[in-house]
């Protein structure tokens, strides 16, 4: 998987704060009624995401033996490669913990409809899963 330079994360630090604000500014309009909350608190959420994304990124610029280092570290194989296993391994984890929820939904609180989703849900990422290492496998 190809890792983000410098220049996407910073586009991607805007994107974080432009969407922020704009779902912060859509609670404010849309007050105490359908969830305004919600929509302050998520657009709060994810424009601090993007502000310690830029400022991590505004300290990583000043320094460019930093920034070099950064970069080079991206693209070693090792991290790379313990990323993937990380990745592999919260995949399995959701997974397990949605199966795991769905059928606590039915079986225990008694929620079908929750259960049914979350067990579609989990039946819908092990189809992708099994279609993108079907392709990978045939195409490496």
């Amino acid at each position: 998987m190809k890792s983000m330079g410098l220049k996407e994360q910073k586009k991607f630090g805007i994107l974080f704060l432009a969407v922020g604000a704009a779902l912060f500014i859509v609670g404010l309009a849309l007050g105490d009624a359908r969830m305004g909350d919600f929509y302050n608190g998520l657009g709060c959420g994810i424009f601090a995401v993007g502000a310690v994304r830029l400022l991590r990124l505004s300290r990583l610029s000043r320094d460019p033996e930093k920034a070099a280092d950064y970069e080079a570290s991206l693209k070693d194989e090792r991290t790379i490669y313990i990323a993937n296993k990380a990745r592999s391994l919260a995949f399995f984890a959701c997974i397990y913990a949605q199966l795991a929820a769905g059928l606590l939904a039915i079986l225990v609180f008694d929620q079908p409809l929750v259960g049914r989703v979350l067990c579609m849900v989990t039946c819908a990422q092990a189809l992708i899963f099994t279609a993108a290492y079907w392709y990978y496998h045939r195409k490496y």
